[in-house]
Parts: structure tokens; C-alpha cells; sequence
């Protein structure tokens, strides 16, 4: 998937912009607050109907205008899609080919996005690693957003319950039948975690021994709150499920909240067997985020058979030359490819690559150079 064409108007700090990137690699380069991002952030919200910035849209109109508008043009070797995105204080429309639309349909184009604050993936809390697994690879599988969905529907239900428990406005026999469906959904939702898993860690360990030159072996761990052994089927997981949330149902009550499930689970990455969240350095980390990137864009090829639009926020440069080169030489030829630098860095491309270099300022691109 490329994008072809890129038109914003009242969009942050740009009151009319056109951009159109080269196939490969494009480059923005400018001083802060100069507007460089909010041209990636135009890009994914085109790609996926949301903004990566701000769950408030009405932030991205610039100030005193009354709309902002995104359009823009995308192809592959087989397909064009035209997405426009209409922006009004309180409402959002999004039209793919001409026709309204909701939500993320797999027929939108692909985008990854790498940002300074994803290293959170892996010194971060436990909430920030499975949001990564549950928005990035869990919809691959067509049963993971509809399980996901069910399951946080009736753990609501099933917390709200608890509550009322304590204060004595339900009998504990009413958990029952919250306990069957939170248990059902639950080991199913498990269930395909542990498969995700099983498919990702040889594809993230081999592309983190390319990164490091194979000086670095990485594991990634599911970590379960059910004392379960993996693999696991279905049946085992809701049997231990079940026996398990009886035995925590008191505390349960007392604290009014679900203590165990998936939404308490957690993976982690081991660095040569060492806890990268511990011992890993701040180079050893953000490599750990670019494979886990890059693996997303290898995942959504294999599944969608197109390659993503990959955006980089002001990290392509942070990385060593080595690992620039080994990034370029997974994805570079395959993936049409957007960066942010504040720098004038200069990055060694192959023969067959061209670059498309644009200096953004106050929310104008005054100035393009192609190589």
C-alpha cells in the first residue's frame, strides 16, 4: 500500500497543505512545533479513522476554524482507496471510496507507527503492553476483537456485581451465571493470546538476532494469571478458571473488583534470559520496540497480503547506523516509508532506494528535495 496523495486543510497549524511523497522514503525535517507530526498524524488517521494523539478530534481543526478536513489517495498494484475525513466540533465523517464508514474495516490501508513514547511497550506498565496486543495483533484473528469485546462487557457487569455484594444489595449465588460467561469468554480470549504468541515469538526472535547482529537473543513471555501450563486448551483453561475464581471470591467481594483473567495478564521480554524492563538499556529497549514493529508490518503482509504504511516519529535517527540499515533491509523496499527529524541527518540508502526530503515550517513544506 502507497499513498499517492496527501491534501489537509485547517488541520492543527496547517490551513492548506498537498502533499505528494515518494514511493519509498520520505523525510520531514524541521525545528519543534513546526508541524512535522501532525503530517504523520493526518496520515494514520486517514489509515484508521482515529488520531494517535488525542482521543479529542476536536483539537486536531486549527484554531477558529469551524472544519478540518483530510483527504487522501492510496494504491497497490490492484486497488485504489480514497479516504476523506471531515472533522466538525462533536462529529467525525469518513467516506472510503465514496462511501460512509464506521470503524477500522480490513479493506483500509495498513499503517505502523513507531514514537518515542512506545518504549513504554517495554518499561511500562502492564495496561500499556496489553492494549499493544489487544489494538496491534489481536485483530488479526477474527474471533479476537468480538471475544475481547464480550469479555470486557461482562467483566463490567460482573465488577458492578461485586459491588453491589459488598453492600449487601445482591447474594453472592447471583455471581453464578456472570461467573459461566466471564469464565467461557475468558479461556476462549486466553486461548487465542497463547496462539498469537506461539505464531509471533520465532518471527520477533529472528528479526531482533537481525537488528542486534545476532549479539542479542529475545524471548517474549505470556505471563497468565491463571496458574495454567502452556499450551493449554480450551477446556483446561476454563476448568482452571473456574476452580480458580472460587477460590478468590472473597477477596473479590472485599475489594469489588475481578482479580484474575486476562485483563490482568501481562507478557514480558527477556533479553539473553535478563528482564529487559530491568536490566535492558535505553538502545537495548527502543530495539525491542522496532522489532516489535517491524513484526507487525511482517504480520499484517502475511495477512492481508499488502505491505503497511510504516511512520516513524522522531526515532529512525536515534537508532545506530547498524540497526537503520538492518531495519531498511527488512522493510525499505517494501514499505513506503515516513520519518520526522528536527536534525539535517543524513541517512545512506541503497542505489535502488529514492528519498524525498521536505522542510516543514510553521506549517508549510517550503521546500523539497528528491535524491
Amino acid at each position: 500500500m502507497y499513498l499517492k496523495r496527501l491534501e489537509v486543510a485547517n488541520l492543527r497549524n496547517y490551513s492548506s497543505q498537498v502533499v505528494v511523497p515518494d514511493l519509498f522514503f520520505n523525510i520531514f525535517s524541521g525545528s519543534n512545533a513546526m508541524g512535522k507530526t501532525n503530517l504523520l498524524e493526518a496520515i494514520y488517521l486517514s489509515c484508521t479513522g482515529k488520531s494517535f494523539r488525542t482521543p479529542r478530534e476536536s483539537e486536531i481543526i486549527s484554531w477558529q476554524k469551524e472544519f478540518s478536513y483530510i483527504n487522501s489517495l492510496f494504491e497497490t498494484n490492484t486497488r485504489q482507496v480514497e479516504v476523506r475525513v471531515e472533522l466538525l466540533p462533536g462529529k467525525k465523517r469518513i467516506e472510503v471510496n465514496g462511501v460512509l464508514t464506521r470503524g477500522y474495516p480490513q479493506g483500509w490501508p495498513g499503517v505502523v507507527l513507531f514514537k518515542p513514547e512506545d518504549l513504554v511497550l517495554v518499561k511500562g506498565s502492564p495496561s500499556e503492553r496489553r492494549r499493544f496486543l489487544d489494538l496491534e495483533f489481536g485483530p488479526f484473528h477474527p474471533q479476537y476483537s468480538y471475544l475481547l469485546g464480550q469479555y470486557n462487557r461482562v467483566l463490567m457487569q460482573r465488577n458492578n456485581l461485586l459491588r453491589e455484594i459488598k453492600d449487601n444489595k445482591e447474594k453472592i449465588s447471583s455471581l453464578q451465571v456472570w461467573n459461566e460467561q466471564f469464565c467461557q469468554y475468558g479461556a476462549r480470549l486466553l486461548s487465542l493470546r497463547i496462539e498469537i504468541f506461539k505464531l509471533l515469538s520465532p518471527l520477533i526472535r529472528d528479526i531482533h538476532h537481525d537488528l542486534t547482529g545476532a549479539k542479542e537473543d529475545l524471548d517474549i513471555r505470556y505471563l497468565s494469571t491463571l496458574k495454567i501450563n502452556i499450551p493449554a486448551s480450551v477446556e483446561d483453561i476454563y476448568s482452571r478458571f473456574v476452580k480458580e475464581l472460587q477460590e478468590v471470591e472473597e477477596e473479590e467481594i472485599k475489594r469489588s473488583q475481578t482479580l484474575i483473567g486476562p485483563h490482568r495478564d501481562d507478557f514480558s521480554l527477556y533479553i539473553n534470559n535478563r528482564d529487559a524492563r530491568i536490566y535492558g538499556s535505553q538502545g537495548q529497549q527502543r530495539t525491542i520496540v522496532l522489532t516489535l514493529k517491524i513484526s507487525q508490518i511482517l504480520q499484517w503482509h502475511k495477512e492481508i497480503g499488502e505491505y503497511p504504511i510504516l511512520l516513524l516519529d522522531d526515532v529512525f535517527f536515534e537508532l545506530d547506523e547498524k540497526r537503520r540499515r538492518a531495519l531498511l533491509k527488512r522493510v525499505g523496499c517494501l514499505v513506503q516509508t515516513f520519518v520526522t527529524t528536527t536534525g539535517e541527518n543524513k541517512v545512506t540508502l541503497k542505489d535502488d532506494f529514492t528519498v524525498k526530503r521536505f522542510i516543514v515550517h510553521t506549517g508549510r513544506i517550503v521546500n523539497t528535495e528528491e535524491e
